[in-house]
């Protein structure tokens, strides 16, 4: 005889199927067999595995981009997935391609490859709009990770990464071009995840930190840096949720053509192209669904969020700077579709006065 059939058992089963992100209609139907026992039988509709995502976004301070990205969340039937695709704007264009084997060599580990090639136009500016550095260059991201499942959620990453960041042109001193950089080295990270899956939204804990070495290929200007990323809904009544976000990044010795974007994504209260070596930053949202459809559920979000930033600025002696206000915005989620398919968030900054806009299409990149 079988294990009996419990409500806790059903909802077990459910949320393993529901992780693999492969179906869009779960439905268990006990049924008598001739023994006088129950036969479960699982009917499963599968999501849409190859999925063309038109990607593109806007901003108030006039940044636009777009693109098309391509999905595969079951290549050849075998649970692999494969990302590729380009998008442009008026700050430059990207290409980029992924592997992800969740079940490396039939194992609980999983494997990452990715890679990216691009050109970015950098204008570096303080929070109040002040020019910092004018710059073209041509990049080149590429690395790798296996994870290892450490059970209970935790899982340990170790792997390599390449970056070729390479100015372009002859700039005048007065923009303070950067100068290029070649870096590879290794990184580690440490991740958790505890995830329960609705029909439309997530709710759970997942979160990781991550250590990279950075080798200068071209002299010894090599530097460490640690990346935090922790997110956490509760469910309040109905499908809503509550939501605890904290994000970082900290490379106290990256150059500066390495910084990173702070505006739009770590911070939606400040304009943009504000670049830094150490960014902070935390919100607290909560998002709920009016209304369900046949095809998917748009979700209504209000959030408070603040951080520090530091100013990278030359002979400025990196002082750092407080960002902070309220959003809200919606989301429409596609049943058969495993990312938003549209995004908009409008910000007030305490911190400037100033309210600020964002549209995403697809993924934001």
């Amino acid at each position: 005889m079988g294990k009996p059939f419990t409500p806790s058992t059903e909802e077990s089963m459910l949320q393993a199927l529901r992780s693999l992100g492969l179906f869009h209609r779960i439905t268990f139907l006990p049924q008598p067999d001739e023994t006088g026992g129950i036969r479960l039988q699982v009917q499963l509709e599968e999501k849409w595995t190859l999925i063309p995502i038109p990607v593109g976004g806007a901003t108030s301070g006039g940044s636009l981009y777009g693109g098309l990205l391509l999905f595969e969340s079951n290549l050849f039937g075998w649970n692999k997935k494969f990302f590729g695709g380009a998008f442009g704007g008026n700050n430059g264009w990207q290409g980029m391609f992924g592997y992800i084997d969740p079940r490396f060599l039939a194992s609980s580990h999983s494997l990452m490859l990715r890679a990216g090639l691009g050109t970015e136009n950098v204008s570096s500016k303080t929070i109040d709009g002040t020019l910092l550095r004018r710059y073209e260059k041509i990049k080149l991201d590429t690395g790798g990770d296996i994870t290892f499942s450490l059970g209970n959620g935790f899982g340990f990453g170790i792997g390599a990464q390449l970056r070729d960041h390479e100015v372009k042109g002859n700039y005048d001193s007065s923009v303070n071009p950067p100068d290029s950089q070649l870096y590879l080295g290794p990184t580690v990270t440490l991740r958790y995840q505890d995830l329960f899956y609705g029909p439309v939204l997530v709710y759970g804990v997942s979160s990781f930190l991550r250590y990279e070495r950075a080798l200068d290929l071209r002299g010894k200007d090599s530097y460490d840096s640690f990346t935090l990323q922790a997110q956490g809904h509760l469910p309040l009544w109905g499908e809503h949720r509550l939501g605890v976000r904290i994000q970082g990044f900290s490379g106290l010795g990256i150059p500066a053509v390495l910084e990173n974007r702070v505006s739009g994504r770590y911070l939606k209260t400040i304009g943009d192209d504000v670049f830094s070596n150490t960014v902070l930053m935390g919100q607290v949202s909560v998002e709920g669904i009016p209304l369900h459809f046949s095809w998917g559920a748009p979700t209504l979000l209000l959030f408070y969020e603040g951080g520090i930033f530091k100013d990278g600025s030359p002979g400025s002696g990196d002082p750092y700077y407080l960002s902070h206000g309220p959003g809200a915005g919606f989301r429409i989620y596609l049943s058969r579709v495993a990312v938003p398919a549209f995004g908009f968030d409008v910000t007030y900054s305490v911190s400037t006065g100033k309210v600020y806009g964002f549209v995403n299409v697809g993924f934001q990149m």
